[in-house]
């Protein structure tokens, strides 16, 4: 909390000053410095998570729009991989991953871009250095076949709900999340796919969302990244 020299007084007294209004003049600076500890407090225990971040029901699913634009569908190769063992484990069954997977790619219809499902592969290996170099992680799981797209499920993220590895073409949802888990998946395909964040609440590419939308400008800017991963392959 900041503030001018001025707007506090300060006394030598070796006694307290027993002065009208001391004590309610004090009162929201001690109130305001336990609201701060507390916070600090549940962030550090992990008690942040227990109370923000869900598992996303499986009643809950995406309404695919309508294709927005005409041209042939643009299929991306994707290679899908759970990790089972670790810091990073996750706790999905098929049920739930088919669920991500089936709603995130649907968002990307209006933009008319698929995705198809080359590899599958539950990751048994110590999962320590996932965040913190991942391109070493990916260097560890080399004799797993990779895509244009590689998706990690995880158990958490560090507080995170999902990152997207840049140049690496590599993303992470975690299990619990404070959106819908697929919103978030579309989200981080969407970094993968050269767009930024967002102003609009109702966007995909807005933080923290439940926003399923893209601009049409978004749409065009996916599709010519798209473009290039496929020619590359």
């Amino acid at each position: 909390m900041k503030g001018n020299k001025e707007d506090f007084d300060f006394y030598e007294d070796e006694e307290p000053l027993e002065e009208e209004g001391g004590l309610f003049r004090s009162t929201p600076l001690k109130i305001i410095v336990a609201l701060l500890l507390i916070f600090a407090l549940v962030y550090m225990s992990g008690l942040r998570e227990f109370f923000f971040f869900q598992r996303t029901p499986l009643y809950t699913r995406f309404v695919a729009p309508e294709i927005a634009l005409e041209g042939e569908e643009i299929t991306i190769p994707t290679a899908v991989f759970v990790l089972r063992e670790g810091d990073f484990e996750s706790k999905r069954n098929k049920e739930e991953i088919d669920h991500i997977l089936k709603n995130g790619f649907q968002i990307f219809r209006k933009a008319n871009i698929g995705f198809e499902k080359e590899t599958f592969a539950e990751l048994h290996i110590e999962s320590d250095n996932f965040l913190s170099d991942h391109s070493d992680f990916l260097r560890r799981i080399e004799n797993e076949k990779k895509s244009e797209i590689n998706i990690f499920l995880t158990g958490h993220l560090e507080g995170k709900n999902g990152i997207a590895f840049t140049g690496l073409n590599s993303l992470a949802v975690a299990d619990y999340v404070t959106s819908h888990d697929y919103r978030v998946l579309a989200h981080e395909i969407g970094h993968l796919l050269g767009l930024g964040h967002s102003n609009n609440p109702g966007a995909v590419m807005y933080q923290g969302s439940y926003g399923t939308r893209f601009s049409e400008e978004e749409i065009y800017i996916m599709r010519d990244y798209a473009k290039e991963l496929v020619e590359e392959e």
